[in-house]
């Protein structure tokens, strides 16, 4: 079987839909069934073995943020993207590339793994990772929701097939788009093996150099944008007494998103009242030991995909509370506490319920483990050649 990929998301700093990329196409090399990967980086083909060689360059999903020295740039690529017509542009002239070698490479399947296929005459399948810039447009810069809605009619119709990750974004395909159900299939995510229980000295080296204290602390990772609920979280956090604040301050790692202004302003103004630590940057080996060392994991997105940060936390052997009738719920089932989506007082009640009850802790955190156990990127490969041996 030969495999095209589109690897055009591993360029850092890495999403969520570039994690995935990677650690896929990490396990689909290993598998005897497929014997040629060849990627598509935007501009150049590329060998799966060179593409994932230069994995150690690139920075971890969740916590990523680009030093200080590339804010110009970062600044710069934000304003070329919101000018009008940017990501048609961008697209047309990275179909062309694409098109030409493809041509060659008819009897390949092409997998794309962010949403948009890219010409191919022969077998394709796309991963719809999530439906929010349907339903929270106003959450994105608008000319990536206009250029979403444009193509992904096209995009499904020319499908062969489409994975979801999660069973609740597949429904929601399946009945916007009047999909039949056998050409939609849901594949969970997986948690990469570095995220286990760590002892206190294991991680003492890594929590002592951003001045926290092993269990002592409750844990947000993720992308600052309006839909990951930090201004929820935020509010929670200020219901909650102020001693278990002091005794548990709440630390946010998360690349910078978009439309996080008056987030970001209030994020300071909390850091400065020494009520919030903001760690604006975690390198991809200290991330491991950000979640196991935290009392608790809060994840209040009010839609997501899959959720990827909230199986890396349970992996991790922390509870954790998360959205209800979310993806994350799907997944988690009975190992994560829940609370009412928006709900600033619902938050609230959960984390002061946890952080009060070392007990409830221990049990959810061990239930966590045995949940979290289920899912692996090794699993998330296997489903997916089975997918592709269903194409023929």
């Amino acid at each position: 079987m030969k495999l095209l990929l589109n690897t055009e998301s591993l360029r850092p700093p890495l999403t969520g839909i570039g994690n995935y990329t990677l650690n896929l196409l990490g396990e689909l090399q290993a598998r005897s069934s497929i014997s040629t990967i060849d990627c598509f980086d935007g501009t150049s083909w590329l060998s799966a073995e060179d593409v994932l060689g230069e994995q150690g360059l690139l920075v971890d999903p969740a916590s990523a943020e680009v030093p200080a020295v590339n804010h110009l740039s970062d600044r710069l690529r934000a304003f070329v993207r919101s000018l009008p017509l940017a990501y048609r542009a961008r697209s047309a002239v990275r179909n062309a590339v694409f098109r030409r070698e493809a041509s060659k490479r008819r009897g390949y399947i092409y997998h794309e793994p962010n949403f948009i296929l890219k010409p191919h005459d022969g077998p394709c399948l796309t991963t719809i990772h999530d439906l929010s810039f349907i339903h929270y447009p106003h959450f994105h810069p608008a000319e990536r929701v206009e250029w979403l809605n444009r193509e992904l009619p096209g995009t499904l119709a020319r499908a062969d097939y489409i994975i979801t990750d999660s069973q609740l974004v597949r429904s929601e395909l399946i009945g916007r788009f009047n999909l039949p159900g056998s050409k939609v299939r849901a594949i969970y995510l997986g948690a990469d093996q570095r995220f286990a229980p760590r002892s206190e000295q294991q991680t003492l080296n890594v929590l002592r150099r951003h001045g926290l204290e092993h269990g002592n602390y409750i844990a947000f990772v993720g992308t600052l944008e309006p839909r990951k609920g930090l201004t929820v979280l935020l509010d929670a956090w200020t219901r909650l007494p102020l001693a278990l604040r002091r005794a548990f301050p709440l630390v946010i790692a998360g690349a910078p998103g978009w439309r996080n202004a008056d987030l970001l302003e209030r994020i300071h103004s909390l850091q400065a009242k020494g009520e919030v630590r903001y760690l604006r940057f975690v390198a991809a080996d200290e991330l491991p030991s950000l979640y196991a060392g935290a009392a608790l994991f809060a994840y209040p997105s009010v839609y997501e995909g899959f959720g990827l940060p909230v199986l890396e936390a349970m992996a991790s052997g922390v509870p954790v509370i998360c959205t209800a009738g979310t993806s994350m719920a799907e997944f988690a089932q009975d190992a994560a506490v829940l609370h009412e989506p928006d709900s600033s007082e619902s938050l609230a009640d959960g984390l002061k319920r946890l952080l009060e009850d070392e007990g409830l802790r221990r049990a959810l955190a061990g239930k966590g483990l045995a949940q979290a156990a289920q899912y692996s990127w090794a699993r998330c490969a296997r489903e997916t050649t089975e997918v592709y041996q269903s194409m023929g």
